[in-house]
């Protein structure tokens, strides 16, 4: 129960430690509203990560409290809880943040497909939806024609098709992919794939991990050993894919380059992998190392209001809380449904990721993917993160993702990581 009310303090308007100076120099001031204006919020739970819920928050509120926002009651959150965001509850919370309390715009971590179920409910009642999730979805041309509609993601099946790219030309052609029930229930096995092939190469198998075998870290193991590929694709979640490792590790050493998902190569996941993230590889959508002002600054800003190191969904947070308030700064006054969705779709600013925008033909954010690295630091048992590269992420509508336009999808639908 206590974990429930600090998250409730939270949410709440009256969090006392939220940011007091805004953290996007030269931002716009909004107008004075004639009433505090409504953000709500469908805020999910997580028993795999656990943390999640907490960090999106406490991003967003540093996002949406520029120029104090949240202190002056400029703008008011609305949060409705949306347990594992399956679409009857959805759609019954939505329809509730909607018409009972006359929300101006909607946030929310809810996955893709769940919103392609009630879409419909934004244009009737003109209110601007952000729809944030992993990025684990491929968006269906219903989502990206709505207008109300918007995107901000993890990027995470772009990430992985670019990810297969880079796994066939830098290692080799033949590809292993271990995966499990749960995580390869989303469009981003589908992205790899898709990347190792465009490169000239090939997924040699595709090993599926029963969640409740209990010798199936072995079975995957052996047949790796097997089919000896020339790189390992980890697409695991959570503890499992931390146990993976560390047995993949113990057994087989760096034979073979392994990469893994981003939430694998996250600052706060190195200590649980310990010395067995070495030399794990991730095409990521941030790390707290990215080199530009902007991500310092709002690393320590996040630290000295929440006393934690942010981690992906504290800056994905951190990021639609931003969005939101230029969206507000930039209406001039009009806070008006159709004013708010013009001024979204035209947001341009630098994030912590870098250079961030919205594609006004599909509402999905554009910003940079980064290569990482993990290494082991000499005389030492801690692990950190080197930035490779930047890259430029592949459109989120290239034409090698046809295949996912389609109405009859396969899969979860509750958001990555939250279930």
């Amino acid at each position: 129960m206590s974990n429930r009310r600090n998250f409730l303090k939270i949410l709440g308007t009256g969090f006392a430690a939220a940011s007091t100076n805004p953290l996007m120099a030269g931002i716009t001031k909004m107008k004075t509203p004639e009433r505090p204006l409504k953000i709500g919020i469908l805020s999910p739970q997580s028993n795999i990560c656990p943390q999640y819920p907490y960090s999106f928050m406490k991003g967003f509120r540093l996002g949406i409290d520029q120029n104090k926002a949240l202190k002056k009651q400029y703008i008011e959150i609305v949060n409705e809880p949306n347990g594992y965001g399956t679409p009857f509850i959805s759609k019954q919370n939505a329809e509730k943040l909607l018409y009972e309390n006359n929300v101006d715009l909607m946030v929310g971590i809810l996955g893709t497909e769940v919103a392609n179920q009630f879409e419909s409910l934004f244009t009737k009642k003109q209110v601007p939806f952000i729809v944030c999730n992993s990025g684990e979805y491929f968006p269906v041309k219903k989502l990206r024609d709505n207008p109300y509609l918007f995107f901000n993601t993890l990027n995470l099946y772009q990430s992985a098709y670019q990810s297969g790219q880079f796994a066939t030309s830098k290692y080799g052609k033949r590809g292993f992919v271990v995966t499990s029930l749960y995580d390869s229930g989303y469009d981003t096995l589908f992205a790899f794939s898709q990347g190792v092939t465009t490169s000239g190469g090939t997924v040699e198998e595709t090993h599926v991990m029963k969640t409740n075998e209990h010798d199936c870290v072995s079975k995957a193991i052996d047949r790796i050993s097997q089919i000896n590929p020339d790189y390992l694709y980890v697409l695991l979640s959570g503890s499992q894919a931390n146990d993976f490792m560390i047995h993949y590790k113990n057994q087989c050493g760096n034979r073979v380059p392994v990469i893994g998902t981003p939430f694998m190569t996250e600052g706060a996941n190195l200590p649980m992998l310990g010395q067995f993230a070495g030399n794990l590889e991730s095409i990521s959508p941030w790390d707290k190392k990215t080199n530009n002002q902007e991500n310092q600054e709002f690393c320590k800003k996040y630290m000295e209001t929440y006393r934690a190191e942010p981690d992906l969904f504290a800056l994905l947070g951190y990021e639609t809380g931003a969005m939101t308030y230029q969206a507000l700064a930039n209406s001039a006054g009009d806070y008006s449904g159709p004013s708010l969705r013009k001024c979204l779709s035209e947001i341009t600013f630098r994030s912590p990721r870098g250079e961030f925008s919205v594609d006004k033909e599909t509402g999905w954010t554009k910003t940079p993917l980064y290569h990482l690295r993990a290494v082991n630091q000499i005389l030492s048992s801690h692990q950190t993160v080197q930035v490779v590269d930047k890259l430029h992420p592949v459109e989120a509508m290239h034409t090698d993702f046809a295949l996912l336009e389609s109405d009859y999808r396969s899969g979860w639908l509750n958001p990555y990581l939250f279930v």
